[in-house]
């Protein structure tokens, strides 16, 4: 169980960390941080 919750913690990481830097990637090119045609669109307004 502890095995598992470690890997959970490792895979929200790294899923945190990519959606991160594709915002500042994104904020950088002068773009919408979340755009309407992007596959994964979160109904957030930042």
């Amino acid at each position: 169980m502890a095995q598992l919750k470690k890997w959970l913690v490792i895979v929200l990481s790294i899923s945190v960390f990519l959606i991160t830097i594709t915002m500042v990637k994104n904020v950088y090119a002068g773009k919408p941080i979340i755009s309407l045609n992007s596959p994964v669109s979160f109904p957030v307004d930042i």
